[in-house]
Protein backbone atom coordinates (compact mmCIF):
# COMPACT_ATOMS: atom_id res chain seq x y z
CA UNK A 1 0.00 0.00 0.00
CA UNK A 2 1.32 3.45 -0.90
CA UNK A 3 1.22 6.13 1.76
CA UNK A 4 0.57 9.10 -0.53
CA UNK A 5 1.86 11.67 1.96
CA UNK A 6 5.12 10.01 2.95
CA UNK A 7 5.75 8.78 -0.61
CA UNK A 8 5.34 12.22 -2.20
CA UNK A 9 8.30 12.98 -4.41
CA UNK A 10 9.50 9.36 -4.44
CA UNK A 11 9.35 6.51 -6.93
CA UNK A 12 6.59 4.98 -4.79
CA UNK A 13 4.29 7.95 -5.49
CA UNK A 14 1.58 7.38 -8.08
CA UNK A 15 2.29 8.59 -11.61
CA UNK A 16 1.17 12.11 -12.46
CA UNK A 17 -2.07 12.13 -14.42
CA UNK A 18 -1.79 15.44 -16.31
CA UNK A 19 1.74 15.18 -17.68
CA UNK A 20 1.61 18.32 -19.89
CA UNK A 21 0.45 20.37 -16.87
CA UNK A 22 3.38 19.13 -14.79
CA UNK A 23 5.81 20.03 -17.58
CA UNK A 24 4.22 23.48 -17.95
CA UNK A 25 4.58 24.08 -14.19
CA UNK A 26 8.24 23.02 -14.38
CA UNK A 27 8.86 25.36 -17.32
CA UNK A 28 7.29 28.15 -15.29
CA UNK A 29 9.91 27.77 -12.55
CA UNK A 30 13.56 28.75 -12.69
CA UNK A 31 14.95 25.22 -12.72
CA UNK A 32 18.44 26.48 -13.51
CA UNK A 33 18.37 28.07 -10.05
CA UNK A 34 16.31 25.48 -8.22
CA UNK A 35 18.03 22.46 -9.71
CA UNK A 36 16.60 19.30 -11.20
CA UNK A 37 16.90 16.01 -9.35
CA UNK A 38 18.50 13.30 -11.46
CA UNK A 39 19.61 9.72 -11.26
CA UNK A 40 23.26 8.99 -11.87
CA UNK A 41 24.23 5.63 -13.28
CA UNK A 42 27.69 4.29 -13.91
CA UNK A 43 28.57 1.80 -16.58
CA UNK A 44 31.85 0.08 -17.31
CA UNK A 45 32.31 0.76 -21.02
CA UNK A 46 35.77 -0.78 -21.17
CA UNK A 47 36.12 -3.80 -23.46
CA UNK A 48 35.08 -6.85 -21.47
CA UNK A 49 33.57 -4.69 -18.73
CA UNK A 50 30.23 -5.85 -17.43
CA UNK A 51 28.40 -3.97 -14.71
CA UNK A 52 25.52 -5.92 -13.25
CA UNK A 53 23.25 -4.54 -10.58
CA UNK A 54 22.48 -7.16 -7.99
CA UNK A 55 20.75 -5.12 -5.31
CA UNK A 56 17.04 -5.98 -5.28
CA UNK A 57 16.00 -2.47 -4.21
CA UNK A 58 18.11 -0.83 -6.94
CA UNK A 59 16.65 -3.17 -9.56
CA UNK A 60 13.12 -2.43 -8.36
CA UNK A 61 13.75 1.33 -8.31
CA UNK A 62 15.26 1.18 -11.80
CA UNK A 63 12.28 -0.73 -13.16
CA UNK A 64 9.86 1.74 -11.54
CA UNK A 65 11.79 4.75 -12.89
CA UNK A 66 11.80 3.24 -16.39
CA UNK A 67 8.05 2.56 -16.20
CA UNK A 68 7.36 6.14 -15.09
CA UNK A 69 9.67 7.62 -17.73
CA UNK A 70 7.96 5.59 -20.47
CA UNK A 71 4.57 6.81 -19.26
CA UNK A 72 5.62 10.44 -19.08
CA UNK A 73 7.23 10.30 -22.51
CA UNK A 74 4.04 8.76 -23.94
CA UNK A 75 1.91 11.39 -22.18
CA UNK A 76 3.93 14.21 -23.72
CA UNK A 77 4.11 12.49 -27.09
CA UNK A 78 0.29 12.25 -27.10
CA UNK A 79 0.02 16.04 -27.00
CA UNK A 80 2.86 16.59 -29.47
CA UNK A 81 5.62 17.66 -27.06
CA UNK A 82 5.26 21.38 -26.36
CA UNK A 83 7.72 23.39 -28.47
CA UNK A 84 10.08 25.31 -26.22
CA UNK A 85 12.45 26.73 -28.76
CA UNK A 86 10.71 26.88 -32.16
CA UNK A 87 13.60 28.88 -33.63
CA UNK A 88 16.06 26.12 -32.70
CA UNK A 89 14.78 22.83 -34.13
CA UNK A 90 16.29 19.70 -32.61
CA UNK A 91 15.84 16.45 -34.49
CA UNK A 92 17.90 14.34 -32.07
CA UNK A 93 15.03 13.67 -29.67
CA UNK A 94 17.08 15.04 -26.77
CA UNK A 95 14.59 17.77 -25.85
CA UNK A 96 11.71 15.30 -25.71
CA UNK A 97 13.71 12.98 -23.46
CA UNK A 98 14.75 15.90 -21.25
CA UNK A 99 11.10 17.01 -20.93
CA UNK A 100 10.08 13.51 -19.80
CA UNK A 101 13.02 13.41 -17.35
CA UNK A 102 12.02 16.82 -15.93
CA UNK A 103 8.51 15.52 -15.22
CA UNK A 104 9.94 12.34 -13.64
CA UNK A 105 12.35 14.31 -11.46
CA UNK A 106 9.71 16.83 -10.40
CA UNK A 107 7.20 14.19 -9.42
CA UNK A 108 9.42 11.44 -8.01
CA UNK A 109 12.95 12.60 -7.15
CA UNK A 110 12.32 15.53 -4.86
CA UNK A 111 14.72 16.12 -2.02
CA UNK A 112 13.54 15.29 1.48
CA UNK A 113 14.77 17.77 4.08
CA UNK A 114 13.97 17.12 7.73
CA UNK A 115 11.19 14.73 6.76
CA UNK A 116 9.52 17.21 4.40
CA UNK A 117 9.44 17.06 0.61
CA UNK A 118 10.84 20.12 -1.15
CA UNK A 119 8.87 21.56 -4.02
Amino acid sequence: MIDHLSDAGTLAAPAAVDVPAVLAACHGRLLEREGIAMFVALDDARPGGDLRVGDVTALSDGARAAELLDGYYAGLEAVGFPAQYPDEPDETGARELIDALVVLSDQHLRAHVDGEVTS
